[in-house]
C-alpha cells in the first residue's frame, strides 16, 4: 500500500501531491518550504530514517528529491517536532521485538497461570514445537541476523543452533515419527518445506510452496495492529501430528480460499487435498492442528469471536462462538485435544484464554503486549508463547542545517 502526502494552499480548494511512497510513514515540517520524511528502508523492513525535502511554498511543488539526514539501524521513528527555527528535530524511537514466556498451567484451577520470560536475547524469538518428552523446546530466533532453529532446554537459557545458515529459516516442528525437524526456508518469491535428521545431518526439500509464507511476506509490516513482527499469520503454513504414520498438513492461499492439503514429511511428498475454506482475505488465516492429526481448528482476523473446528475423519465442521474475546489472533490445540489456546487483542493489551469445545472460556493470562504462536507441551504441563516487548524513548536532533 503506497502513502501519499498532499498539500493545499490556504483558501486552495486542489491538493497538491508533494510525495509518495510505500516506506513514507510520518512527516513534519522544518518551515514553510522545508519537509523531514520518516520512511522506512523497505516497505517491510522495521527501520526507519530521516529524509529532507525542499517544498516550493507558492505552488506546493516539490524541489528535487528527498535528501538522506540518518542512516540508522534497528529500530524505527515515531513522532516528531521541530522547534520554531527549524534547527532542532524531537522524535521517538521504538524498538519491538518478541520474546518466548512460558506458562505452567495449574488444570482445575481458575486463576491466570503464572509465567517467566523463555528467551533473554533482544532479538526476534518465536516459539516452534515442544519434544515429545516436553523437557526442550525447538524455537526460531533472528540472534544470528538471519532467522535461524534452535533448540532449548526448559530449565536452561542457553540455545542450541539446529539449523542457521545464511537463508532464513521459520517455523520448526516435529515430523510424526520424532526423527526429522521440519521447516520453512523463504525469501520473497517462494518458499520450500525442508527436513533435517534430529540427530543431526544434512538436510533435504520435501517440497515446494505456493506463495511466500506471512513471516516474510507481512512479518514487519508497521500496519499491523501487533506491532512489526507478527508471524503467525498468513500462507503458506504447515502442523505435524504427534502420531507415527500421520501426514503432516499444508495450508496454501488461492485467491479467498485456503486449501488444506496432506502430504508426507520426506522427500518428493505430493500434496492431497482435504478441504478449502472460503474467507476475505487467505493472508489473514491462522490453524493449529489436533496433536492425533484428526482435527484442524482455525479462524481468521475479520471473523471475530469464531473459531471453526474441522473433523478429518468425518468431515464435517462445527463452530465455536466466543463473544466475549472479539479479535482472536493466534490459537493452538491443548495436548489432549480437549480445548483450544487462544490469543484475543484488545487496545488494552492481549489476553490468552482456554477455550474448550462446548465455548467456555477462562482467562489464563493477559499482558499489554500483543500474544501469538500458543504451543501447549505434550505432557499439558506448559504453555509456551511468544509475546512482543516494546521500547521507545525520545532523542533529540540538533544542528540540523538551513
Amino acid at each position: 500500500m503506497r502513502a501519499v502526502l498532499e498539500a493545499r494552499l490556504a483558501g486552495g480548494s486542489e491538493a497538491r501531491r508533494i510525495f509518495d511512497s510505500p516506506s513514507l510513514q510520518t512527516f513534519c515540517w522544518l518551515s514553510s518550504g522545508r519537509l523531514v520524511l520518516n520512511l522506512w528502508e523497505s516497505p517491510d523492513e522495521p527501520t526507519s530514517n530521516l529524509w529532507e525535502m525542499e517544498v516550493d511554498p507558492g505552488k506546493m511543488e516539490p524541489r528535487g528529491r528527498p535528501l538522506r539526514l540518518t542512516n540508522w539501524a534497528g529500530f524505527a521513528v515515531g513522532t516528531m517536532s521541530a522547534s520554531a527555527d527549524g534547527r532542532r528535530l524531537a522524535v521517538t524511537k521504538r524498538l519491538d521485538q518478541s520474546d518466548i514466556f512460558i506458562g505452567e498451567l495449574a488444570e482445575g484451577r481458575g486463576e491466570p497461570i503464572p509465567a517467566r520470560r523463555f528467551t533473554t536475547d533482544e532479538r526476534i524469538d518465536w516459539p516452534g514445537t515442544w519434544s515429545a518428552d516436553s523437557k526442550w523446546l525447538l524455537i526460531e530466533s533472528e540472534r544470528t541476523g538471519h532467522m535461524g532453529i534452535f533448540r532449548q532446554r526448559v530449565d536452561s537459557a542457553n540455545a542450541e543452533p539446529v539449523v542457521v545458515n545464511g537463508e532464513n529459516n521459520w517455523s520448526p516442528a516435529l515430523s510424526p515419527d520424532g526423527k526429522w525437524i521440519l521447516y520453512v526456508v523463504s525469501e520473497r518469491a517462494e518458499a520450500r518445506l525442508m527436513r533435517v535428521p534430529l540427530a543431526g545431518g544434512a538436510a533435504e526439500q520435501i517440497l515446494a510452496t505456493r506463495g511466500a509464507p506471512a513471516f516474510v511476506r507481512s512479518s514487519r509490516a508497521p500496519s499491523s495492529p501487533a506491532g512489526p513482527h507478527v508471524s503467525t499469520l498468513g500462507n503458506p503454513a504447515f502442523h505435524c501430528p504427534a502420531k507415527p504414520g500421520a501426514p503432516c498438513v499444508v495450508s496454501e492461499a488461492a485467491g479467498n480460499e485456503v486449501v488444506f492439503s496432506s502430504f508426507e514429511p520426506a522427500p518428493g511428498a505430493k500434496r492431497t487435498e482435504i478441504f478449502r475454506a472460503a474467507v476475505e482475505d487467505a493472508n489473514d488465516v491462522f490453524w493449529d492442528l489436533s496433536r492425533d492429526g484428526t482435527r484442524i481448528a482455525y479462524s481468521y482476523v475479520h471473523d471475530y469471536s469464531h473459531i471453526r473446528v474441522r473433523d478429518l475423519r468425518r468431515r464435517t465442521e462445527r463452530e465455536i462462538s466466543i463473544p466475549q474475546w472479539p479479535e482472536l489472533q493466534s490459537i493452538g490445540w491443548s495436548a489432549d485435544g480437549t480445548a483450544i489456546f487462544a490469543a484475543a487483542f484488545a487496545p488494552k493489551g492481549s489476553s490468552v484464554v482456554k477455550v474448550t469445545l462446548d465455548g467456555k472460556a477462562r482467562l489464563l493470562y493477559g499482558s499489554g503486549e500483543p500474544i501469538e504462536m500458543l504451543k501447549a507441551s505434550p505432557d499439558g504441563r506448559y504453555l509456551a508463547f511468544g509475546q512482543m516487548l516494546s521500547s521507545v524513548n525520545a532523542w533529540l536532533i540538533e544542528g540540523i542545517p538551513k
